[in-house]
């Protein structure tokens, strides 16, 4: 606690140590609250990355769990080629705002690069602002999760429930209803337009 005694000092001297002291107190109070707003928001990172996710389409990978459909890391690298293997099969990550999906507004579906099976519906796509492609919901049965701990980080990494090729991870700060961010690569999936003749 600081004390200022100003019965000893010269008027003017006392004046300009009261004012001092109303300063420093202000100073004071500012830094405790930008501490404080600081603090918040660091919380709020620490949430997003080491949150768990749920929701109604959300199922982890069981211990031991195979995928139904299994390729030899040889296999997947002639079918799929240098780019789309580093992230589907190496768990790569694309620069943000590389890949065309990520500024696609077309109606249709998006499949699995590797096996082709149908992930996510374009009218569940949303602008995320993070750079890469987003949905805030999976096709029933389509993707599943496990825990991810690279990079210093607890995150949900998502995979195709087909292949167990990986897509990118999911986080629970996305837009209503579900409230999730499927934040995908976009060179782990093909885009199919939806035509007159699709359901």
């Amino acid at each position: 606690r600081l004390v200022i005694r100003t019965s000893t000092m010269p008027r003017s001297l006392a004046t300009a140590a009261a004012r001092v002291f109303r300063t420093t107190m202000a100073t004071s109070r500012l830094g405790i609250m930008r501490a404080n707003v600081m603090a918040g928001k660091r919380l709020q990172f620490a949430n997003r990355l080491f949150s768990t996710v749920t929701g109604d389409n959300i199922r982890e990978l069981r211990p031991g769990e195979t995928a139904p459909i299994e390729k030899t890391d040889e296999e997947w690298f002639d079918e799929l080629g240098e780019e789309t293997f580093t992230i589907l099969r190496a768990h790569g990550t694309e620069p943000p705002g590389s890949h065309e999906y990520n500024f696609n507004k077309k109606d249709g579906v998006y499949h699995c690069a590797g096996c082709n099976t149908p992930l996510f519906k374009s009218s569940d796509k949303y602008n995320s602002g993070t750079g890469w492609p987003s949905f805030f919901d999976s096709i029933p049965g389509a993707v599943v999760t496990k825990t991810d701990k690279s990079h210093f980080m607890v995150r949900t990494e998502i995979l195709c429930a087909s292949c167990h090729g990986h897509l990118g991870h999911v986080f629970p700060d996305g837009p209503k209803p579900t409230h999730l961010r499927h934040c995908c690569n976009g060179a782990a999936l093909t885009f199919v337009p939806r035509t007159n003749s699709s359901n």
